[in-house]
């Protein structure tokens, strides 16, 4: 309901994600992984890269170009440049209809904090945000058409619209990076019981939103 707190559904049951194997590594706390970060979003089409091998898991240049509809040659160079990066990593080398391709996984996420993110281009942080947002409409459409999201309890939304001063905004910041950091716990427990008791892969799609709007916005 418009104005209110509006809590549809929560799942008792955590979620379980893709074969430990191709698991994502941890993030890097080091300079350099943030300087990489950065390099790698520098360019629409390798962030998009990267953010498509995080949600994919094994790719190869010519799947991303076919899934991305990009040119291939396109694709090659920014992989290529995402690997210099060691933002991705090759897994395998083998035939594919006679010739041989290359299939890389991501061992960063595609994560900006918000110093890099005061080093990013207005360019470059509009189309950042702007695809973080449609990608969570589009899993929502998704779910929606599979019937899946809304056709059974395990669900959670929430719309809290809230007024603020300045440091209840800081506070609410920190609470929604504590609630990130313990999902991201959360699939790596996931992804050890899959590996060590193959318990199935339930594909989930996380997403926190924290951001100030117009006042108008309450009052409608």
């Amino acid at each position: 309901m418009e104005g209110q707190d509006r809590t549809v559904a929560s799942s008792s049951e955590g979620p379980k994600e893709l074969k430990a194997e191709t698991d994502v590594k941890p993030e890097k706390s080091v300079k350099g992984g943030k300087t990489n970060r950065i390099k790698a979003m520098e360019h629409p089409l390798r962030a998009r890269i990267l953010r498509t091998l995080v949600e994919r898991d094994v790719m190869s240049p010519a799947q991303l170009a076919r899934y991305l509809g990009a040119e291939l040659s396109d694709v090659s160079y920014h992989v290529r440049r995402l690997d210099q990066l060691d933002c991705i990593e090759l897994v395998e080398i083998r035939p594919v209809r006679g010739a041989v391709e290359h299939f890389y996984r991501a061992t960063e996420r595609h994560l900006i904090d918000l110093e890099e993110w005061e080093q990013l281009d207005p360019f470059t942080a509009d189309d950042l945000i702007c695809g973080f947002v449609q990608r969570i409409l589009d899993d929502f459409i998704d779910s929606r058409k599979a019937e899946i999201v809304g056709y059974d309890k395990h669900f959670h939304i929430t719309r809290t619209p809230l007024i603020l001063d300045p440091k209840g905004f800081e506070e609410a910041m920190g609470s929604y990076e504590r609630h990130r950091l313990e999902i991201s716990e959360i699939e790596k427990r996931s992804a050890e019981r899959r590996h060590e008791e193959g318990t199935p892969a339930v594909p989930t799609s996380s997403s926190l939103l924290l951001f100030k709007i117009p006042r108008r916005s309450l009052d409608g």
